[in-house]
């Protein structure tokens, strides 16, 4: 059975939620490890290395994966909100500025741009590809002083705003995913709503179908990432996942795929650096054209977050702690990890 109600955390992109929230998590994971496969893809064909097959699988999803995790996002909203101020603030800097600002700096640094106008440009540009993290930080900042707006006009208004604003500029992306922000927090004021739909089967077909259609209309280059005249495709899509992931129970695969959910943080900070690493050996040596150079930079863009994350989620390590959070501001309780199916925090 679906459930949101239960849902509580700082952001989609999240380090520690929590109650234990299951398929919620899982989708997070999914969609974070999709982000991974994203650059591995990306950054192979501009160094020229074979990625038949990824391209394609990539621009499906692409009109998905960004709206999906600002969806969850919102869903968190209605439970921050409700806190007071102080402790509103100091969660969104602790676990969303704060590692925002930390990992823009050391991409600067890595990619030889940590110049005073690339750090100035952390603050309103996000130079880096961590701008969700800066689009949240947005929406976090609007959604407090609009807490007693409701979510759905406020889902209404970033939508039209999309419509009106260029196609492709930063304004029209970031008002297109504002809508499914607030849409998301417009499920988890209003769950058995969003029940209801999923249970719907000729809804859910339907949905497949539009989400199938707008995914085609991207692979063959008709422009419609994150455009609003294509909010249904999407909104097609987040009714199939909302159908498939609570329907796949308890298995190690889910467990890994909650892991993955809950350290999102790790993984979305932390990719693209043994992506580019190990893509740079793999040229040094001439083998950047080979067919298993995608597997490989998959594992590197994989197993060095999953080993952060699951440093971090013993929580006894205070440097490893202090790349994802600002433990000053944001105190949390001390919990261990069992293992990789287990961790919690």
């Amino acid at each position: 059975m679906l459930r949101i109600s239960r849902f509580d955390g700082e952001a989609a992109i999240s380090t520690t939620p929590g109650p234990r929230i299951g398929w919620l998590d899982s989708l997070r994971g999914v969609a974070i490890l999709l982000v991974v496969v994203l650059h591995a893809g990306e950054s192979l064909r501009v160094a020229g290395g074979s990625t038949a097959g990824v391209d394609g699988f990539n621009l499906f999803l692409e009109p998905f994966r960004m709206p999906v995790l600002m969806f969850l996002s919102g869903i968190l909203l209605p439970r921050s909100v409700a806190k007071p101020w102080r402790e509103y603030l100091a969660g969104k800097v602790s676990l969303v500025a704060w590692p925002y600002l930390l990992w823009s700096l050391i991409i600067l640094a890595a990619s030889g741009d940590l110049s005073p106008g690339g750090v100035v440009q952390i603050v309103y540009l996000a130079p880096t590809y961590l701008w969700y993290l800066w689009f949240i930080l947005v929406f976090y900042a609007l959604a407090y002083p609009l807490r007693h707006l409701p979510p759905l006009v406020a889902s209404g208004v970033g939508l039209v705003a999309s419509l009106v604003l260029p196609d492709g500029s930063r304004p029209g992306t970031m008002a297109f995913l504002a809508a499914f922000f607030f849409f998301g927090a417009w499920c988890a004021v209003h769950p058995r709503l969003l029940e209801r739909a999923v249970a719907i089967p000729w809804l859910v077909s339907a949905g497949a179908a539009s989400a199938a259609a707008v995914g085609v209309f991207n692979v063959v280059d008709r422009n419609v990432l994150y455009r609003a005249e294509y909010a249904w495709g999407v909104l097609g899509g987040l009714v199939v996942v909302c159908w498939i992931f609570p329907r796949l129970g308890a298995t190690r695969a889910t467990r890994a795929l909650e892991f993955v959910g809950r350290y999102s943080i790790v993984f979305y900070v932390a990719h693209l650096g043994p992506i580019m690493i190990t893509l740079a050996l793999a040229d040094a040596v001439g083998l950047a054209g080979e067919w298993f150079v995608l597997p490989l930079l998959l594992l590197g863009g994989v197993g060095v977050p999953l080993g952060l994350a699951w440093v971090y989620s013993t929580r006894e390590h205070a440097s490893v702690n202090l790349l994802f959070e600002l433990p000053a501001l944001k105190s949390r309780p001390r919990e261990r990890a069992d293992g990789f199916h287990r961790a919690r925090a």
